[in-house]
């Protein structure tokens, strides 16, 4: 069985790298035996590594410092360091415990080399806490998603067999101004140019026909009055049937009443919410 590292895969160092830095590795020797350990690495004058070797007792951990000397300047924030360290181990069995401490190592790399167990650690380096701090709380705004305000139609069921009554025109026109406003809301920061030139000629459009409406009310009211006016002739059986004809037509040629007033309503609540 071999020893136990902590950490165990990576040995982190935070920014700045221009200060000396120093971190803590821990070794455990969990067997039965006493371990004998030493610690190599890549970049020699670079880390200071104390104590370098070593031996720990069964169920004993040890504790060493490793040193990043300081650097001139930091890499850049996505430089990827390549320095590891190599913790080589092997049990001090009973023959190996009559060898002298600086004679162990070179024996057994000589006369047992495939007992030597070996774990790597590689270095890495962490970004400044602030900068970290910085990259968490632009991540979390990036996955909040952004509140956007809707509107929920929930569908009315009829459960019985009766027909509703038509609303009146003027009700009618008012219940379109309003789901159309709802779907599509208007406002100075959303519209267009185009939208605002298209809406204008709709208005127009609706008050030159409000006007012709109004204009076919007058003469019809006037037509009106003067029938009015007009006395049926005594001896004449067929006057009044021929006025009521009359009246009848004329009717037809214009618009009901109740239609030009909500056709008046429809233009007011166009005005009133887009301008």
């Amino acid at each position: 069985m071999s020893i136990e590292l902590e950490p165990s895969s990576q040995l982190a160092f935070r920014r700045p790298l221009t200060d000396a830095i120093k971190e803590t590795l821990f070794i455990r020797n969990p067997t039965q035996l006493p371990i004998s350990f030493k610690v190599k690495t890549t970049a020699p004058k670079q880390y200071c590594v104390r104590p370098n070797s070593g031996r720990i007792e069964p169920g004993q951990e040890l504790e060493v410092q490793v040193q990043m000397q300081a650097m001139k300047e930091d890499p850049p924030i996505d430089f990827k360091c390549k320095d590891k360290f190599l913790v080589q181990s092997i049990a001090i069995t009973a023959e190996r415990m009559q060898l002298a401490p600086q004679d162990l190592w070179p024996t057994v790399e000589r006369e047992a080399r495939d007992q030597i167990r070996e774990k790597k650690i590689r270095c890495v380096f962490l970004p400044p806490l602030g900068h970290e701090i910085t990259q968490i709380k632009e991540e979390e705004l990036e996955a909040t998603p952004s509140p956007t305000s809707h509107v929920t139609f929930r569908d009315s069921t009829n459960n019985d067999n009766t027909v509703p009554a038509p609303a009146s025109p003027i009700r009618q026109a008012a219940q379109h101004i309003s789901v159309a406003h709802v779907q599509n809301p208007f406002n100075a920061s959303s519209a267009t140019s185009g939208d605002v030139r298209t809406l204008k000629h709709e208005i127009e459009s609706a008050q030159a026909t409000i006007q012709s409406l109004q204009s076919s009310v007058e003469r019809l009211q006037k037509e009106a009055n003067s029938l009015r006016q007009r006395r049926p002739d005594s001896g004449s059986a067929s006057t009044p049937t021929m006025t009521a004809v009359h009246l009848k037509n004329s009717q037809q040629e214009g618009y009901p009443v109740t239609y030009v007033a909500g056709a008046a309503v429809v233009a007011f609540l166009f005005a009133y919410i887009f301008f």
